[in-house]
């Protein structure tokens, strides 16, 4: 079989640990710019991973610049990595991607190990319904093929408390919700619907912040001392959300 790879946009620089990173390097459900379709259940879950140099300069003899943990979250594949700072390779990419996150793209080499037959996707004509790959690396690189990517988290310089960074992801998700909830009204006014491709993407939300929940219930539960205070504000907004999000669906 031969080796393929596709890119995304998204990246996340973490605040936990110089290095750490989450990278959203696939969108699942969606006409990618190949005009493939991969589905939920493709990757192989929790698969370790190596980072790859620049533009997947490691095939081609440089020296790997970290690791990675794959992740199937919702419609999403993450890749939840570290960059190796030992080296000065991982230095500089890492110094590099935390320059503009906003801005980095991601690229996964890998290999299709199930696909369907089927030729259409929602009505319109594709070139594959992926199954099932097997992913060997991903690579920072400046444009690629996939749909919705890129750094999602990076550790930045100062670092955040548990508090601040509590409350800038419960605005950015109050944030989404407001919007899909005018769009909807928007769209109701001209006698619409809201579309199948947002309804998808706000049912990966919704599903993305049920599992969330639970995670910080069982945080909670945990003898530890946590702080409870933004862990609670946390999950009492998720609660929020969760409920506007069921009544825009």
């Amino acid at each position: 079989m031969e080796l393929e790879r596709k890119s995304f946009t998204g990246i996340d620089l973490k605040a936990d640990k110089p290095g750490e990173f989450v990278a959203k390097i696939a969108q699942l459900n969606v006409i990618d710019k190949d005009q493939d379709v991969t589905l939920p259940g493709s990757f192989p879950q929790g698969k370790s991973i190596l980072i790859s140099a620049y533009q997947h300069e490691s095939w081609m003899g440089a020296l790997p610049v970290g690791k990675g943990i794959v992740k199937e979250v919702g419609n999403d594949v993450m890749v939840e990595g570290e960059f190796n700072l030992k080296t000065e390779t991982g230095r500089e990419h890492y110094e590099t991607i935390k320059f503009a996150p906003e801005l980095q793209e991601w690229s996964y080499g890998f290999r299709v190990t199930k696909r369907g037959e089927e030729t259409e996707w929602n009505g319109q004509p594709v070139g594959r319904i992926i199954k099932g790959v097997d992913i060997f690396e991903a690579s920072p690189v400046l444009r690629g093929a996939g749909v919705n990517t890129g750094t999602l988290a990076i550790k930045q310089d100062k670092g955040q408390t548990l508090e601040a960074q509590a409350d800038a992801a419960l605005a950015a998700v109050s944030d989404l919700v407001t919007r899909a909830k005018s769009l909807a009204d928007l769209r109701r006014k001209e006698g619409r619907d809201i579309s199948d491709p947002n309804r998808e993407r706000l049912a990966g939300l919704l599903k993305s912040l049920g599992d969330l929940g639970c995670e910080i219930e069982a945080l909670l539960d945990k003898p530890e001392p946590v702080d409870n205070a933004a862990a609670q504000k946390l999950f009492g907004e998720f609660i929020r959300i969760e409920s506007q999000i069921v009544g825009v669906n």
